[in-house]
């Protein structure tokens, strides 16, 4: 039997991270309406506070493992809506450091590196890519042309991975994997993208017109390469659609049945009211649904990501956790009424924030495809 019972270490750094989402949902307002900026890579209200992922360094033997507690961390980080501290690591430079080489890994292991997949038209369908590279013998560069949207955390990274086709060669033009470094001359910054929701999150577009990148850029991966660290990503962003839903069901909660009042679970259907049963139906969803991520996280911790072992796992979280955190906001305002459209709560910035987690870091309905063809044992082409 599985045990999902968390070691003192686990609760003491995921309380560290829930006092931080506390101070960050004071600043949840403001970044809202100022979602140009982009936040400090450390708050002053934390400067001198214990880094939960610092402490999670330090006693990670008496932990969980990493991985389980790095998702305990971005839950509680994502019930405070802005982060008090700048991630670390991102998606383009965890894929240097899988697929580089030695001199790639030395060049580029420091730097952050956001991940660059989508362009106008191709979303949520990598085939209609159309950046190109092509390669200059004379010079020994790659040259790139190609336009990336809504690339996350490439405002404050030093540049991106990104994935472009390369020449034709057998009929197709193969995906590669080049390090763009901002600087480069044919690089143009395009500046944060307007949201509806998530405003504080950072997410910017830039162009690639005739960018010269030196050979030693180009990455070893295609497409599936890539791909494989979403296995990682997609249960956290799930998590984190599921923590803003979970800030909403607590709001709607206690003001509509007040702090001190306690559900009871034990009363049958008959003898609660229409409210308790909402809301106990909307907990039962959360709760499920935290406990699948969880679950897909023992795997990733037990098993590993850059194998791909997750796939399926990951989609689950993924298409469940956007399911969830779009349902569970939806009930909660229609319970709340026209009081959850004032900006004097919380509540409908939570409900915009919570439209996205159902579409970004994979579509619930792609992820629903790729369970899908595990089940039924079908390929891409078989089955899209």
């Amino acid at each position: 039997m599985v045990d999902f019972s968390l070691t003192d270490a686990d609760k003491k750094i995921a309380a560290l991270a829930r006092d931080e989402a506390e101070i960050g949902r004071t600043y949840s307002r403001y970044y809202d309406k100022h979602e140009d900026e982009i936040e400090p890579k450390v708050f002053a209200e934390v400067k001198d506070r214990p880094d939960p992922l610092e402490m999670l360094d330090a006693i990670e033997a008496e932990t969980s493992g990493r991985v389980i507690v790095e998702h305990l961390v971005t839950m509680e980080t994502a019930r405070g809506d802005v982060r008090m501290r700048r991630i670390k690591k991102h998606l383009g430079d965890k894929i240097v450091r899988y697929a580089g080489n030695d001199e790639q890994r030395k060049l580029f292991g420091n730097k952050l590196l956001s991940i660059a997949l989508t362009e106008p038209g191709a979303g949520s369908d990598p085939s209609m890519i159309r950046g190109s590279a092509r390669y200059d013998e004379a010079t020994d560069e790659w040259i790139l042309n190609a336009e990336k949207i809504y690339c996350s955390a490439f405002g404050a990274s030093d540049g991106a991975l990104v994935l472009v086709r390369g020449p034709e060669k057998n009929g197709a033009r193969p995906f590669m994997g080049f390090v763009i470094e901002k600087g480069m001359k044919g690089l143009t910054e395009l500046g944060q993208v307007k949201k509806m929701g998530i405003r504080s999150w950072d997410t910017a577009d830039f162009v690639l017109q005739d960018c010269r990148v030196p050979s030693i850029n180009k990455i070893d991966v295609d497409f599936k390469k890539t791909m494989i660290v979403f296995n990682g990503t997609r249960p956290g962003v799930a998590a984190m659609g599921l923590a803003v839903a979970g800030s909403l069901l607590e709001f709607t909660r206690e003001k509509l049945l007040g702090k001190e009042q306690v559900l009871d679970y034990a009363k049958g259907i008959r003898a609660r009211s229409a409210i308790e049963d909402r809301l106990i139906r909307m907990e039962a969803l959360y709760e499920a649904t935290s406990l699948t991520i969880l679950r897909c996280k023992w795997l990733e911790h037990v098993g590993g990501t850059n194998n791909g072992a997750t796939k399926v796992e990951a989609a689950m979280s993924k298409a469940l956790g956007g399911k969830a955190a779009r349902k569970i906001t939806q009930g909660c305002m229609e319970l709340l009424g026209p009081e959850g459209l004032s900006e004097e709560y919380l509540a409908e910035k939570w409900f915009r924030d919570a439209r996205i987690f159902d579409i970004f870091e994979g579509a619930g309905d792609v992820n629903r495809l790729i369970i899908a063809r595990s089940l039924l044992n079908y390929s891409q082409k078989e089955l899209n």
